[in-house]
């Protein structure tokens, strides 16, 4: 596996990282249970806390990750379903894309953000740049209707849905922007897509589609961090 420009340093982090994932994966795949593999290869590896982070959020024993691909939406087919949107982790995924923070190519397919940022997460100068980049989008891919779901509890919510709000009405999109206590509460079991990376409400769904991903490819945003997708491809260990 490549190490990503920017992240192997002086000390070789990148690939230790990426050996500890490998490790990581096979152990997984080998009946163990998680938290007590990670601990095991990120003291082998004496893995920074970002870094078993890293592993946490990229990297899931084989069924699991086949499981939750299978389920990813491909193609044009997310388009006919009305489209639900997990609009903190969409949007929070985008803004670190638009600024450059590390982010993780899961071996489940998804793209997601490793800075944990949506427990303090408040809206700055880049919020209407993802938010823009966002309902471009839609406006370019409109699904049926969209549904935004922000999290009530999150600092300046009902703000950032009403401004989603706008931005779909400014743009003739069909759909709606609220905040409500518990997002994944409100998504539909059936007859919708969920966009999401989030581990949780990936399971829990039909369908899913990436939009952070999708995003990053039609804005020829680039991605700074781990790719770990190849790791279905080998189960070796590395020693």
């Amino acid at each position: 596996m490549a190490v990503i420009p920017g992240h192997e340093g002086h000390d070789g982090r990148g690939l230790k990282v990426y050996r500890a994932a490998r490790d990581f994966f096979l152990f997984q795949n080998l009946g163990y249970p998680r938290d007590a593999a990670l601990d095991w290869v990120g003291n082998r590896f004496t893995l920074r806390r970002t870094d078993r982070d890293l592993l946490r959020r990229g990297v899931f024993a084989e069924n699991l990750a086949e499981r939750r691909r299978a389920k990813r939406v491909c193609g044009a087919r997310w388009r006919e379903k009305p489209l639900w949107v997990d609009g903190h982790n969409v949007h929070i995924t985008v803004e670190s894309l638009l600024l450059g923070r590390p982010l993780v190519l899961a071996n489940d397919g998804a793209l997601r953000d490793v800075a944990a940022l949506s427990r303090s997460y408040k809206p700055t100068a880049v919020t209407d740049a993802a938010l823009t980049a966002v309902v471009r989008f839609l406006k370019t891919f409109p699904p049926r209707t969209v549904h935004f779901l922000f999290d009530a509890p999150m600092s300046r919510s009902g703000e950032l849905a009403a401004r989603y709000r706008e931005a779909l009405r400014h743009l003739g999109l069909s759909g709606e922007a609220r905040a409500v206590a518990v997002p994944e509460k409100h998504f539909p079991s059936s007859g919708a897509v969920i966009a999401s990376s989030d581990q949780a409400v990936v399971d829990a769904c039909a369908q899913w589609l990436d939009l952070a991903r999708w995003i990053m490819d039609f804005q020829g945003l680039a991605f700074f961090g781990y790719d770990f997708r190849s790791l279905l491809a080998s189960k070796a260990v590395v020693w």
